[in-house]
């Protein structure tokens, strides 16, 4: 047997990968398979960031978005079958030996000081702070959290801030029906007392491996005692999908809170006119809030110029960007108005775009991308069919509502500078352009089907998620609701999105059959 530890490339003698079964490495290997990157792009933040989260994956599909390369170039580099790269890219396999991992970047070139910022242990186990990294686009829980009290770091997006949650994390005492229960004791009593968010973690074995659950602190009600048992429904397992919603409640709250004053101020002398900037000392979300507001007025205030089926043209790429839809509690309004004035019709032909490049998916997290997944399936919910696009050409395209061959209105949010663009217009040139961007990518877009649960079911597979899985636990999440664990404590947000969505997509991906969702297999 050939120590593979040891063999090494004939040509200039570097060790050779585990998964090369030739006699020189990729660098050495002649044709396109050797293909290397520029430098510029290992200093590419989104590309540093993958390597230093093991995001492989991710690397990967920005690697040969970069060279040209194809699946199978990138296979013939380190010796594999081109399955298995298609299964890495879509976060159906994962590469989590450190050894493994070093020697896939030796195939891809990664620069020396780059390999430096690597980890001495898998990074989807948490450290001390608690922080899971990404994890897959299943039902794969995070690691478990140390028993006693902690904290859940929550990282930063590119406009969320980095938030710290308080958590006590105990073993569950019993399993009754659906429920974990944590029974009283002084350490309990006294956390779910905490004024702010703060959570409760229950710890449980199945199969020999630890799985948590988690619950707000304050959540049991106003006729709960400090003294009583804590119930945590099992649907409440930490994984991509609660994850993903914990992080965007919390960034949201704690920047929307952190800017009360001034922020209810902006709100409150609002204008809605073209231009206007957006108060410069506000955070990032509540410059998103007073942003996305103005828009949804401008379009209310001028829908009498869209008929009955208008379409709509949105810039939102990530997860983040449009959670707003789940959790801003203005735009959950926005869609229902327009429910009301527009009532669904069996041929009705409004529709909804989403330019979603493969890079933007690339660069997010799995719980990211599940949010964009449940902001897409709310609008489906309300009878909008949704199109997506990976042609990155309209990503600078500014936000719309239009009613063919009579107006358009245009109302960006964002990327927008901090100023949101506004206008209505019926020059037929501008008409033409818009009709023709909705036109191409509504016969183009990847994720097409006949019914909305086909749609659904192609937009996961398009993000890289399991549409099973989603479909089996937003049914879960839907049967005991979201507001033990989310509940927000800005007036400004709300939970009415999100479980629309999750509601929809139990409809349609689902059918939950009459037994108890135990954590048990």
């Amino acid at each position: 047997m050939v120590d593979s530890g040891q063999r090494r490339c004939t040509r200039c003698g570097a060790l050779l990968s585990r998964f090369n079964a030739g006699t020189r490495c990729a660098s050495c290997q002649g044709g396109p398979a050797a293909r290397r990157a520029d430098p510029g792009f290992w200093r590419d933040p989104t590309v540093r960031r993958a390597v230093a989260a093991w995001e492989l994956g991710t690397v990967v599909k920005l690697f040969r978005k970069h060279t040209g390369l194809s699946q199978a170039g990138v296979a013939r580099m380190v010796s594999i079958d081109q399955a298995e790269v298609s299964r890495l890219e879509r976060g159906l396999k994962q590469i989590r030996d450190r050894r493994q991992f070093v020697q896939w970047t030796d195939a891809l070139g990664v620069p020396e000081e780059l390999l430096g910022l690597l980890p001495t242990a898998d990074p989807h186990i948490p450290d001390s702070t608690g922080r899971p990294g990404t994890a897959g686009t299943g039902a794969r829980g995070y690691a478990t959290l140390p028993e006693g009290p902690g904290q859940l770091l929550l990282p930063a997006g590119r406009s969320v801030p980095t938030t710290a949650l308080p958590v006590l994390t105990l073993p569950a005492a019993s399993f009754l029906g659906d429920n974990l229960r944590l029974d009283s004791r002084p350490e309990l009593d006294a956390w779910r007392t905490m004024p702010m968010r703060a959570l409760v973690v229950a710890n449980r074995t199945v199969d020999g491996a630890v799985r948590q659950f988690i619950t707000d602190a304050r959540s049991s009600g106003v006729s709960a005692t400090a003294s009583d048992p804590v119930d945590i429904p099992a649907a409440y397992e930490l994984d991509d999908l609660t994850y993903g919603i914990l992080w965007a409640v919390s960034g949201f709250e704690a920047a929307l809170l952190g800017d009360d004053q001034p922020l209810h101020t902006s709100l409150a002398s609002l204008t809605v006119s073209a231009g206007a900037p957006i108060a410069a000392d506000l955070t990032e979300v509540s410059r998103m809030l007073i942003g996305s507001e103005t828009a949804a007025r401008y379009i209310l205030g001028n829908r009498d110029h869209l008929g009955d089926a208008p379409v709509f043209w949105t810039r939102e790429q990530r997860g983040e960007e449009a959670a707003t839809w789940l959790f801003f509690r203005h735009k959950y309004r926005y869609l229902e108005y327009l429910e009301r004035t527009a009532p669904r019709r069996p041929s009705g032909t409004s529709g909804r775009g989403f330019c979603v490049p493969e890079t933007a998916i690339a660069s997010s997290s799995a719980y990211e991308r599940v949010l964009l997944f449940l902001a897409i399936a709310l609008m489906e919910s309300f009878g909008i069919r949704t199109w997506v696009t990976d042609d990155g050409g309209f990503a600078h395209t500014d936000g719309f509502a239009l009613s063919p061959g009579r107006r358009a209105v245009i109302a960006s949010w964002v990327r927008t500078a901090g100023a949101s663009r506004l206008a209505v217009t019926a020059r037929p040139g501008a008409l033409r352009t818009f009709a023709d961007v909705t036109g191409h990518v509504s016969h183009n877009s990847a994720t097409a089907a006949e019914q909305a649960g086909q749609r659904l079911a192609a937009t996961a597979e398009y993000l890289g998620l399991d549409a099973a899985w989603l479909g089996r636990r937003c049914a879960q999440l839907s049967a005991v609701g979201t507001e033990r664990f989310a509940r927000p404590r800005s007036r400004l947000l709300g939970l009415e999105g999100l479980e629309a969505a999750c509601r929809f997509v139990a409809e349609q991906l689902v059918i939950i059959p009459r037994t108890r969702t135990a954590p048990t297999r």
